[in-house]
């Protein structure tokens, strides 16, 4: 399955975007599943180096992801858990966008001309990241228990 792609250039001619402007977005989740170890086990073996280099903040998320996901982010970037996540944060498998860009837009491109236009920056990202957590935590309690009275609900 693929949650995203990174091959659209949403630049005009009036509004002229940098580079890799779609891919910011799939970079800071990408980034933000490896520093919390739900890459997939293809990430840690083969760019071994390009990892290192994300975890020591050498390269940002986005610089990762174009360097080894030929635009394209899907299943195989994740393990079990990390897609598990993906699937009820980022997107699910009819391609509907989770609650991530409500986020990400909330939290990075409310001042912006568009959701286009964040910064490929680790102060993005950690602002980013902590919002992140949250919905990871969130997503990873289980649901309360039920007592024997609440059988109707």
């Amino acid at each position: 399955m693929s949650y995203d792609r990174a091959d659209h250039d949403y630049s005009t001619e009036q509004d002229p975007l940098p580079k890799g402007h779609a891919a910011t977005h799939i970079g800071i989740f990408l980034a933000w599943a490896v520093f919390n170890g739900l890459e997939n086990e293809f990430h840690r073996r083969q760019p071994a180096e390009l990892l290192a280099r994300l975890r020591r903040r050498e390269m940002t998320g986005r610089q990762f992801f174009e360097a080894v996901c030929d635009g394209r982010f899907s299943e195989k970037d994740l393990g079990p858990e990390g897609n598990a996540f993906a699937e009820y944060y980022y997107a699910n498998e009819t391609g509907e966008r989770g609650p991530y860009f409500a986020d990400y837009k909330r939290t990075l491109a409310a001042r912006l001309p568009s959701f286009w236009h964040v910064a490929d920056t680790w102060a993005n990202y950690d602002r980013m990241a902590a919002v992140i957590d949250r919905r990871f935590a969130d997503w990873r309690k289980p649901p309360p228990a039920r007592r024997w009275w609440q059988f109707w609900k």
